[in-house]
């Protein structure tokens, strides 16, 4: 009789500790949509869908699996939070910080990512298929297995970022800082590069098939692991005597 008794405590003791979470989850979001700012919050799988919130402050808020599909997030505060498994598609994210957050997985299609900082940012595997990173600060980010197709990083800087096994199908780099970027086994097909300065990235493994290189300086290391016509030695035109 006493077990029982001990179990039914057990059992509404966890019913009461998930009907606080939840709760402390609707006060989080209140807050945030009252405020306009919520550090730290916890907000894991929370419906923002096309919320508006712009230059929020959710510096380190877990935003795990989150739904901001749509939403307004430009000139936020994101700094070191997690939006791992979150959707971001469509969402509004130009002059955003995003320094050091973690963004593994996510679904970016479509995001205006515009002037965007996301230095040292993970997108490890995230999806930011057409995406729009004009202008954006991701040195030292890593994009390594992520979907970049056809996103756009016109005069982006990607110093020292890591974009290993990614997939850069026709996406445009063009002016972008590629310097020591690492695209080791990335697909890189038909990639806009031109005016870069990718002669000083790692390309090992990276396939280059109708790339545009316009403007930029072909290297001797593009020439090695490349069969570039512009690699080939200029004819020798015999004098006439």
């Amino acid at each position: 009789m006493k077990l029982t008794i001990l179990a039914i405590i057990i059992i509404f003791s966890q019913v009461g500790w998930i009907n606080s979470a939840k709760a402390a989850n609707r006060a989080a979001i209140r807050r945030l949509l009252e405020t306009n700012e919520c550090p730290g919050c916890d907000l894991r799988r929370a419906n923002l869908s096309n919320a508006n919130l712009i230059g929020a402050d959710l510096a380190g808020a877990n935003l795990e699996g989150a739904n901001l599909s749509g939403a307004n997030l430009a000139v936020t505060i994101l700094s070191d939070a997690n939006l791992s498994n979150a959707n971001l598609s469509k969402a509004t994210m130009n002059d955003a910080d995003l320094r050091g957050a973690d963004l593994t997985d996510a679904y970016l299609g479509h995001a205006n990512l515009s002037r965007a900082y996301l230095t040292k940012a993970n997108l490890e595997n995230a999806n930011l298929f057409e995406a729009n990173l004009i202008e954006s600060l991701a040195s030292g980010a890593n994009l390594s297995n992520a979907n970049l197709r056809q996103s756009y990083w016109f005069r982006a800087n990607l110093e020292n970022a890591d974009l290993s096994e990614s997939d850069l199908f026709n996406a445009n780099m063009h002016q972008a800082n590629l310097k020591d970027a690492d695209f080791s086994n990335a697909n890189l097909t038909k990639a806009k590069l031109m005016e870069t300065n990718i002669t000083l990235a790692n390309l090992s493994g990276a396939n280059l098939e109708g790339v545009n290189l316009r403007g930029t300086s072909i290297g001797p290391t593009l020439c090695l692991i490349n069969n570039f016509i512009e690699c080939a030695a200029p004819k020798v035109i015999p004098e006439i005597q």
